[in-house]
């Protein structure tokens, strides 16, 4: 009999929010994948290790945002963060573990099939076993009509399930007597198509004429099928043993421009929105055809040699790509494109688009390169002529010669290639280059670490020699004055003479020049862009969103921006802000900033040298960053207008699971509250953002950042709506977003009834303090010293909250370093009596400043608050004591602790605060917030002493840090101190 029973992984509930499905879609719609972007320029991410089994046999996007995955060890469920996994274990209606196929019903369910266990609905977190015939028992393929009839092939064959009732299809209906039936899919027409393996095609028109059997005869490859899909125009395509083929006027044709596939298997195909057909033909990566090409990509890490079993485009235009056995594959559109090749080093360090079109790369330690669409390519020839790999400039003259400078010095190519020489031997005033520019005088200026020299012929003229200072950029201007880009500043030379520019000249490095139209000189500099203008040189710094960044390269879109690369990533400001600004109609202005979330495999931008980003004719930017070239094309540039859908994912009462469907009404006396809520939005799932507010307790709405979830602790009992909404990677909100309505119960004693009485009482208590007080007034001496004594209690209570108050850290509100002290010296003499072994562990946040340059010092004070709270967590009532101990540190006291336990303390603090999963992205131990903990403990009884501990606990800090940091280390043993006698 089929069952009914909650789709629930243990310690999980799943809820759909209060956000209305039809509205989001409703939204603008997104585009499909660019079809003129090669497919390794995608953002490309793949799930293995996550999924409880490497093979996905099907894919399908829920009505709530959230995908499911069909595997042999259970169905997937994924919100943008992790994998939620069902199986028997946790679901025990199912009959089986091996799901084999999923489709979303188009409303709020999911039709969800399984090898030898039959066929299943979910809605809501309900999984319900659906009636087949006898003996249909394995679940192939799944799909609804246009209809809304239910089709599902099966180990029996066909069966159409309409209005409750499910009917195998056979001869009668028109379909073959023999084949082995798996894919299936719905035509627009109402049709369905079904693959018969070895047999060929069935289409059931819909109109009542019944199946017809397509095979070899009507223009298949081959009989044996293996995949079906529709394109945008309702097109069907079949995938067979001997390539795929189309429908079209009563027969399958071949497409002429993908002759290459004819004689590979295709276990897949997929038609996108926008017309584009997508094949995964065994041995040949993942195939694309489009309006305008075919292409081929076989480069993609972990799909090379793989078989597709699976393809699903979600509402966002991500591309998802199960597989055989190494799990589930996305491939995103991204703002920007980085590029690498096999090479060396992917570090970039400089970028030249030269007159003949050929875009040159330099890197650090792998030579040059040059850019063919869509590839990049080491330049062989050239490098084997280069004295090292190490490549930091390069520009292209008038006459069509190459620069190359590094660090043994210039090396120039003529046009046939071939390599010249310059280096300290030839005059040169020092070895490694970082800038070039054309000298109007004829040659090529070239700055190196010690000094200024022109090239003209062979012949080297040094034209200033160093001064303590390296050269890190350089420009002629048409009066043929020569402007020098200093690590300390910036200094101009004209007739033979420095001076300081006529601007007093500038603090800091100057690294870039970029002339304007006006006549003015914009420069990028270590803080920010500084105009120079009629002698005069405006700075834009904070005032412009510049807070400490370096600008590396600047460069002009032609559309009225400016784009940067930096640390921070690549940014793009308006010269109108600019000038608003300069005119005082605007106080503050921002960039906008592209980092890993837009494409960046590492938001470092390579500096430090004057060409390590170029423009192309065609308007398309290129930036050199420490892993990759990145390419911006603002024309290209898709945003993603789809705000996200939000779903309530948990509710935790005191740590246990409810069911956060149905208005819950809890128990009373509940101490803790955790939520945990989701978006999903998978184009870039770190970059989605949330707030959420506890309506009748909240004030406002609480900005949540990228965490999903949320704590309340201690609430009164009440009415309560929890609301949270979120933002997609481009920030379109989705102010909807979820509600969960909930009651908490009050205890006896907070009862209308009980305060009733309560209210009695007191008017009681009120008539009663009346006649005392007559009475008071008779013995007045008496009354007057107990006012004394009141007033004296009342003075100790308020010194008792100052104290508390002193004891605490303003910013974390745990301890703070005096009251920890107070706190260990107690615990010393205690456990000195006691002969017990007390601990002490230290606690620091892995390169925090560094945290604070990135994210500035909110988000780092946000920071060191969940850190502590985390800790804090993690110590219970009586075992001890968590103190900010300073800066990013943190003090931990456990009692009666001996170093084992101590020990394993600080590794469980080491992967709780790592499972928080704070992004820190200037980190250089991960892309998470991680501490080193060094940890201590003693027996106050042997003699040693406070101090002794704390500098053991030091000792094994920094052991922890110099080891890599992200751990925890034992101090040695701590010497007791041996007292004379």
């Amino acid at each position: 009999m089929p069952g009914v029973a909650p789709l629930r992984k243990p310690g999980r509930a799943l809820a759909l929010g209060a956000c209305a499905f039809a509205a989001l879609l409703a939204a603008p719609p997104v585009q499909a994948l660019t079809p003129d972007r090669p497919i390794g320029q995608f953002t490309h991410v793949w799930y293995e290790n996550q999924l409880p089994q490497g093979t996905v046999l099907g894919i399908a996007q829920h009505a709530d945002g959230t995908i499911w995955l069909s595997t042999y060890a259970g169905l997937a469920r994924h919100s943008g963060q992790g994998f939620d996994t069902f199986e028997p274990r946790n679901a025990p209606v199912l009959q089986s573990s091996a799901i084999t196929a999923v489709a979303s019903d188009g409303d709020q369910g999911l039709w969800v099939g399984t090898l030898n266990g039959g066929l299943y609905h979910r809605r809501g977190n309900q999984l319900r076993q659906v009636a087949l015939p006898q003996g249909a028992d394995s679940v192939f393929g799944i799909v609804t009509d246009a209809g809304g009839a239910l089709w599902v092939t099966t180990n029996l064959g066909v069966v159409r399930i309409a209005d409750g009732d499910a009917r195998l299809l056979g001869d009668a209906e028109g379909f073959p007597p023999r084949g082995f039936y798996r894919a299936i899919v719905a035509d627009p027409a109402g049709g369905v198509w079904i693959a018969a393996d070895g047999v060929g095609v069935v289409h059931w028109a819909g109109d009542g004429s019944g199946a017809r059997l397509y095979d070899a005869h009507d223009g298949l490859p081959s009989n044996a099928v293996y995949s079906l899909t529709m394109d945008a125009s309702g097109t069907a395509w079949v995938g067979t043993q001997n390539g795929p083929a189309y429908f079209r006027d009563g027969r399958f044709h071949r497409e002429r421009r993908i002759a290459a596939l004819d004689q590979s298997r295709i276990y897949t195909l997929y038609g996108d929105r926008e017309g584009t057909v997508w094949f995964a033909p065994l041995g040949a990566g993942l195939c694309r055809l489009t309006a305008a090409d075919f292409f081929c990509d076989d480069s993609l890490e972990g799909l090379h040699g793989e078989t597709v079993r699976s393809m699903l485009e979600d509402r966002e235009g991500n591309l998802w790509i199960g597989t055989t056995s190494s799990g589930v594959h996305r491939l995103s559109q991204s703002k920007l494109v980085t590029i690498t090749a096999p090479m060396a080093s992917n570090a970039v360090r400089a970028v030249h688009p030269a007159a003949d079109g050929t875009l040159w790369i330099g890197t650090d330690g792998g030579g040059l390169a040059r850019y063919r669409e869509p590839y990049l390519e080491p330049a062989e020839a050239y490098n084997r002529q280069l004295p090292s790999q190490l490549v930091r400039a390069i520009l292209g003259d008038a006459a069509g010669q190459l620069w190359v400078g590094g660090t043994e010095g210039v090396i120039r190519f003529d046009r046939a290639g071939r390599a010249r020489h310059f280096s300290i031997g030839h005059g040169l005033p020092g070895t490694i280059v970082f800038a070039f520019a054309p000298a109007r005088a004829g040659g090529m200026w070239v700055g190196t670490l010690q000094g200024v020299a022109r090239i003209d012929g062979g012949q080297v003229h040094v034209a200033e020699p160093t001064r303590g200072d390296d050269v890190r950029s350089l420009y002629e201007d048409p009066d043929g004055r020569l402007w020098i880009g200093l690590r300390s500043g910036l200094r101009c030379l004209q007739g033979g003479r420095l001076d300081d520019c006529g601007v007093g000249g500038l603090s800091g490095s100057v690294f870039a020049f970029h002339p304007g139209e006006d006549g003015s000189l914009w420069l990028g500099t270590g803080n920010g862009i500084v105009h120079v203008r009629r002698g005069v040189a405006t700075r834009y710094a904070e005032d412009a969103g510049f807070h400490g960044d370096a600008v590396f390269a600047l460069l002009d879109d032609g559309d009225g921006n400016f784009w940067f690369s930096s640390n921070r990533g690549i940014g793009r400001i308006a010269r109108s802000d600019l000038a608003a600004l300069d005119r005082g109609h605007a106080r503050k202005v921002a960039p906008q900033w592209f980092g890993t979330a837009d494409g960046m495999l590492n938001a470092q931008g390579n500096g430090a040298s004057q060409t390590p980003a170029g423009r192309t004719a065609d308007g398309r930017m290129w930036f050199g960053t420490a892993k990759g070239l990145v390419l911006v094309d603002p024309g290209r540039m898709q945003g993603n207008p789809q705000p996200p859908p939000v779903t309530v994912e948990r509710l935790l009462v005191d740590g246990v699971e409810v069911d956060p469907e149905g208005a819950p009404r809890l128990a009373p006396g509940v101490e803790r509250l955790e939520l945990h809520y989701a978006a999903m939005s998978y184009v870039a799932p770190t970059a989605v953002r949330y707030r959420y507010r506890l309506e009748g307790f909240d004030r406002g709405w609480n900005e949540a950042g990228n965490m999903r979830r949320a704590h309340y602790t201690n609430l009164p009992p009440g009415d309560y709506v929890f609301r949270v909404v979120a933002s997609n990677n481009d920030g379109v909100w989705n102010m909807e977003g979820a509600s969960l309505h909930f009651t908490l119960l009050p205890r006896w004693h907070q009862t209308w009834w009980v305060r009733g009485l309560a209210l009695l009482a007191l008017a009681g208590l009120v008539v009663l303090g009346v006649r005392l007080r007559l009475r008071a007034a008779r013995i007045r001496e008496r009354e007057l010293t107990r006012e004394v004594a009141l007033r004296t209690e009342a003075l100790r209570e308020a010194n008792e909250r100052l104290r508390r108050i002193a004891a605490s850290d303003a910013l974390t509100g745990i301890p703070n370093r005096g009251e920890f002290n107070r706190r260990l010296r107690e615990a010393w003499n205690d456990h000195a009596n006691r002969d017990a072994p007390l601990a002490v562990l230290l606690v620091d946040v892995d390169d925090f400043k560094a945290y604070n340059d990135s994210y500035g010092h909110l988000g780092g004070d946000t920071a060191l608050v969940a850190v502590a709270n985390r800790l804090a967590d993690m110590v219970g009532p009586g075992e001890g004591l968590v103190a900010r101990y300073g800066g990013e540190e943190f003090a931990v006291l456990l009692r009666d602790c001996d170093a084992e336990a101590a020990l394993d303390r600080a590794q469980r603090m080491v992967a709780g605060i790592r499972a928080c999963a704070m992004p820190h992205r200037a980190s250089s131990v991960g892309d998470a917030v991680t501490v080193s903990i060094g940890a201590a403990s003693v027996r106050p009884a042997d003699g040693a002493s406070p101090d002794d501990l704390l500098r053991s606990a030091d000792a094994a800090l920094y052991r922890a840090k110099a080891d890599g940091r992200d751990r925890a280390l034992p101090a040695g043993e701590v010497p007791p101190i041996v007292l004379p006698f």
